[in-house]
């Protein structure tokens, strides 16, 4: 009886603002601590491309303007990621995309929305995807609990896991 040789994943780290492509089949992208964060996922399955990113805040206009990562903003982070993806060969037409996050992490008891990261990150990652013209195949937002994402490079498998779940 043969039995399949599978080799174990190289787990990819995608920290805050940052973004990472991988069409390497033993390559794993992972953002880990997505409280508010929103982790966004791409994947072209002809390709076998997968594009992560941790996008952190909702609009670049609220920056000071000196340290802007290409992803800490959602508005411009899809834009990045979408546009590095089909520098290195993606179709934006086999696209599909995932998104988890965007959680109130805290109670703010009466102004609770006032400073819902989490909620305007959400709402600000879905009109740049639809803007954009991408569909979103999976999605696990909001609540108040923090999350995991990854994919895998090789087979666009997308694996969300909430804290304390």
């Amino acid at each position: 009886m043969l039995t399949e040789n599978k080799s174990p994943k190289v787990m990819i780290h995608v920290g805050m603002g940052e973004a990472r492509i991988s069409s390497q089949p033993n390559e794993q992208l992972i953002a880990t601590g997505l409280g508010s964060c929103i982790g966004l996922t791409m994947y072209d399955s002809l390709r076998k491309m997968a594009g992560m990113a941790h996008l952190v805040l909702p609009d670049c206009n609220i920056a000071s303007g000196k340290d802007i990562l290409p992803c800490k903003f959602v508005n411009l982070g899809v834009d990045y990621l979408l546009e590095k993806m089909i520098k290195h060969g993606a179709v934006k037409e086999n696209i599909v995309v995932s998104i988890a996050g965007g959680s109130q992490m805290f109670n703010l008891a009466k102004n609770k929305d006032v400073l819902n990261i989490g909620l305007r990150n959400i709402i600000a990652v879905k009109a740049a995807i639809q803007e954009k013209n991408l569909r979103i195949h999976r999605q696990d937002t909001g609540g108040n609990k923090g999350r995991t994402m990854s994919i895998e490079a090789d087979t666009g498998r997308v694996s969300i896991r909430t804290i304390g779940e």
